[in-house]
């Protein structure tokens, strides 16, 4: 399921700009990512306004009575609805499946995934946002994949409202390549040959305003000079796993996606990664360069994703508690350490009040880096 939106190349922004969008990020310090970061790959397309509703119920089935009863404190009551607002098998969705069982049973309930994706994560977090905080809601994310999304589209909420429970891991921002390419695409370099001759265009990314699309205006735009992705057009998918399957199936010949939401896809050999976005690079691929290694720019700030665990606004301390501790718990089972070893994909717990600090800072940056006015400047 793919929205695709083809955009039109547009002319560069001002040098005045771009002077003062490289003197803000040189005195901007990267977002504080929870331990080494994976919706990610996700995000929404900004647009389409699906409220989700033929997304995958995700069930696990359990009944609960192998978990903890949360003695005299605050337990839930019945299933607990997981809502991850992004697509199946991007990162987002990656990371709620493969911490579901150990989440269930420090939970002492069976829990119910939810995919609602669209507009940019905002659907999903809607959703939460509405919900009672009675603690049988929470929701996953990918950010600041959603921090845009909330600029520029201006919902009758604001995500920065919802209750932190905590942080569970990382992803990294990865390109991937079709298979076809395999024996003359092999760095970087060679991605940006391809499309300076022009025998590539198009490249897949998510909505505007997405951590992906704003990787490749940055790099063709506000970094025009040191790497000039001479790119043509954006085509624009719902997420990491509808990206991945577009570059699987020959419809763009590259896209971004997170190392945890593409490795399903290149473990089968059709797409393969090529760089990460994130300095630091990516334990899911360790062998890839990242932009920086290769002498690019350092651009962290959206090369990086968190995956937080949040609640409704205003939920009762003892309910935000108990799942801080929930979270904690997962983080370290047995269950989850052996899924974070056999994927690649880090699981490091840092506390709910990380995981409201990262969207404060996150909107603080996009603020002072003039990212929405990059964005407005380059629509579709």
């Amino acid at each position: 399921m793919t929205e695709e939106t083809p955009t039109d190349s547009v002319e560069s922004t001002s040098n005045t700009k771009r002077r003062r969008f490289l003197q803000a990020i040189g005195a901007t310090s990267a977002i504080s990512l929870a331990g080494c970061s994976g919706n990610g790959g996700d995000g929404g397309d900004g647009s389409d306004g699906s409220d989700g509703s033929d997304g995958s119920d995700g069930s696990d089935g359990s009944d609960g009575s192998d978990g903890s009863d949360g003695g005299d404190g605050w337990s839930p009551e019945g299933t607990v609805r997981y809502i991850v607002p992004y697509d199946e098998g991007g990162g987002t969705d990656t990371y709620a499946r493969g911490i579901q069982p150990g989440l269930r049973e420090a939970v002492g309930e069976s829990l119910q995934i939810d995919n609602i994706p669209g507009a940019g994560g905002l659907n999903g977090l809607g959703e939460l946002y509405r919900s009672e905080p009675d603690g049988q809601t929470i929701a996953g994310n990918a950010g600041p994949l959603e921090v845009a999304p909330q600029l520029i589209n201006e919902p009758d909420f604001d995500i920065r409202d919802l209750t932190g429970l905590g942080v569970v891991g990382q992803s990294t921002w990865c390109l991937v390549v079709n298979e076809e390419y395999q024996d003359e695409v092999e760095t970087f370099d060679d991605v940006l040959a391809k499309y300076e001759s022009g025998e590539w265009e198009n490249i897949g990314v998510q909505s505007s305003g997405s951590s992906q699309d704003i990787i490749v205006l940055l790099y063709k735009y506000a970094y025009e000079d040191e790497v000039g992705w001479n790119w043509q057009n954006r085509v624009q998918y719902t997420g990491t796993g509808p990206v991945t399957q577009a570059v699987a199936s020959g419809e763009v010949p590259c896209g971004i996606g997170t190392d945890a939401g593409t490795q399903s896809v290149v473990d089968t050999g059709r797409v393969y990664p090529v760089v990460t976005f994130f300095g630091s690079g990516t334990q899911v691929y360790p062998d890839i360069d990242s932009v920086t290694d290769l002498g690019y720019p350092e651009i962290d700030f959206v090369g990086g994703v968190w995956r937080g665990m949040y609640g409704p606004p205003e939920m009762d301390q003892e309910i935000a508690d108990f799942y801080a501790e929930a979270l904690e718990e997962t983080v370290n089972s047995e269950p989850v350490q052996e899924w974070s070893n056999e994927t690649g994909n880090p699981v490091v717990y840092e506390g709910p009040e990380v995981a409201e600090q990262n969207f404060a800072d996150a909107f603080t940056q996009y603020e002072e880096l003039e990212i929405l006015e990059l964005v407005n400047e380059n629509q579709p």
